[in-house]
């Protein structure tokens, strides 16, 4: 079956419904176009947001709200693996833990990068 149009995709929405690909290779396809279509436009975009960058401390904003949608899509992902070992979904289970695992690294690297933002200090005199 064909990807319906915006028009039936609103509409599958309306009656809670949504659109799902039936094999492997519409994922992966669907995942490509998603990501592909907007990346240049992505990418440029975070270029001249980082070229805008001046010190360290600029740096912060950016990373502590990207920790915190990090923290979001981690607290996602376990709820999801959750669900899935309830439906007795293994392959995706493991999955999906293999993801929140994933993105748990990716915060505390976030985390680290947040506090390199800060200068080192000496410590205070005894």
């Amino acid at each position: 079956m064909n990807k319906p149009n915006r028009l039936m995709t609103f509409l599958y929405a309306l009656v809670g419904k949504s659109y799902v690909h039936e094999s492997v290779d519409q994922v992966r396809e669907a995942i490509a176009s998603k990501c592909f279509n907007t990346l240049a436009d992505r990418a440029e975009g975070h270029a001249r947001g980082a070229d805008s960058l001046t010190d360290p401390y600029a740096f912060q904003p950016g990373l502590l709200d990207l920790h915190d949608e990090l923290h979001d899509t981690w607290h996602y992902l376990t709820a999801l693996k959750a669900r899935a070992d309830v439906l007795g979904c293994a392959s995706l289970t493991d999955r999906l833990e293999d993801a929140a695992n994933a993105t748990s690294e990716v915060l505390k690297h976030v985390a680290e990068a947040a506090e390199a933002t800060v200068p080192h200090q000496a410590p205070a005199p005894k």
